[in-house]
Order: C-alpha cells, then structure tokens, then sequence
C-alpha cells in the first residue's frame, strides 16, 4: 500500500509548441525555438481524487510555422513514486512519443495524444470550480480576468499580506494536501513568497499581449505569456530578478466576483 503516491511526468519537446493538460487542467505549455528541453512536472495538484485521470497533450509548429521541422520531437511519460520515505519509484505509464515529422510521405501540421491512467490518491481537493460559472459565457471576460489579476497585484503592492492569504487559501489547501505538506510546511511556503515581495520584488507586470487558458470545461482560466509563463509577474530592480505569481480563477455561481483557486 503506497502511503503517499506522487505521479510525475518527465517529457521531451523539440522544435515545437505544445500544451499539456490533466483532467482538462493547465499543466504547462511553452513553444521551443531553435533546441530542446527536458523537463518533470508533478501534477497531483489536478488530481482530485482516485481514480480515471487524463493526460492531454497538445503539439503545433513553432510560432511563425506552418510545419513542423525535421527535427521536431515530443516524448513524454508519467510515473508514479512513493514518497513517504524519500522518492522510491513505484511504475512507469509507457513512454509516447510524436510520429517522425522527417517523413514527408505523411505530413502533419499538429498532433493530439491523451493516455487514460487509473490512479489512487489518499485525498480528496477543493473542486469547487466545478459548479462554478462557465466563463466564456461571460461578457468581457478578458478584462474582468486582468482586473481579477490587478486587484491580487494591489494587495500585494500595498502588502495587505493577511489579506493575500485569505484570497490563496484555496490554493494553498490543495497545493498542501497534494504534495503532502504539514501546516508548518504549508505556512512556511506562503511566507517564503511574502519575504521575497517584502525583499524589493515591487513592480507589477502584467503585458498586455497575455493569452486566456481556459480550462476545467471552461470553469477555470488563467493569464499566460506567449512564452507559457504566468502573466503576472514581479520585479525586483537591483540586481533585476523576476518573480512569477502563477494564478487561476473561478467564478462561483451565487458570487460577483472571481476568485482564486
């Protein structure tokens, strides 16, 4: 019986954009230009509770592309770990992996894969998006989801911090009891991100081009840089350093406002 089940998924992308997504959740996406990237991801977090999750992987040409390149890869794999004593491998899912894009014979201008996994985690998260609004229904959306962002940027710029922590709580109760964390570790987390607004990361960015992710059937939404790095963001001036608030919202159904989760 494993006490503390912890999937992970390791991937591969090359010359390509793409998108990752569980349970119809944002994981991460990103366009990789002129190389590579290797990277592993924990995606407890979107897992609610055992049993079936998806594993949607989305992958384009770069921007600018109508093909993909030669070159172009993407290869992925989910694990499942036991980390209740250190990070014992417990079994991998199967590696997959995109066609060869080098054969002309079949060209392809995108490529969709998603793997059905059966998984069993000891609790259960906040899912309170899923009765939540459907956000594209909502007029001006866009704006009023900047605003949302805005609204979290003034807190922290007037260091409303116990504030802060109401507006992140439901995050933080899911982020806890996904990766496993006491309320020591939990509240230490939170506090490690005020010290570093209290630390000279002051001026607010948030760029105008940004996209919307939808996701959870369009009950959750998030602000995303072309790049696939949180919109919104903080700078600290000397040395400069950049430091990302990585946000999503949802729209409770008897509420006027958004809030995060």
């Amino acid at each position: 019986m494993i006490s503390k089940p912890y999937y992970q998924i390791t991937l591969k992308a090359v010359d390509c954009r793409f998108s990752l997504t569980v349970n119809d959740q944002f994981v991460f996406q990103m366009n990789v230009e002129d190389g590579q990237i290797s990277t592993q991801i924990p995606i407890n977090h979107t897992i609610v509770n055992s049993g079936y999750t998806d594993i949607s992987v989305s992958v384009n040409p770069q921007f600018g592309q109508k093909k993909f390149a030669d070159t172009s890869e993407f290869v992925y794999e989910c694990h499942l770990y036991d980390i209740k004593n250190g990070f014992t491998h417990i079994e991998s899912f199967g590696e997959n992996r995109t066609p060869d894009f080098s054969e002309k014979e079949r060209p392809l201008n995108a490529f969709a894969h998603t793997q059905k996994l059966e998984v069993t985690v000891p609790y259960q998260l906040n899912d309170a998006w899923k009765s939540g609004k459907d956000l594209k229904e909502i007029d001006d959306f866009e704006e009023k989801l900047r605003g949302a962002y805005r609204e979290v940027g003034q807190i922290i710029k007037n260091k409303q911090f116990e504030v802060l922590r109401e507006r992140l709580s439901r995050r933080e109760e899911n982020i806890a009891k996904a990766m496993y964390l006491s309320p020591v570790d939990s509240r230490a987390r939170l506090n490690g991100l005020i010290n570093d607004f209290e630390d000279g990361f002051t001026e607010m960015e948030l760029p105008q081009q940004a996209m919307v992710i939808y996701s959870a059937k369009d009950r959750k939404a998030s602000l995303r840089r072309l790049t696939g790095e949180p919109a919104l963001s903080f700078n600290k001036k000397e040395p400069f350093e950049q430091l990302f608030l990585d946000l999503e919202f949802y729209w409770p159904v008897e509420s006027n406002k958004m809030e995060v989760i």
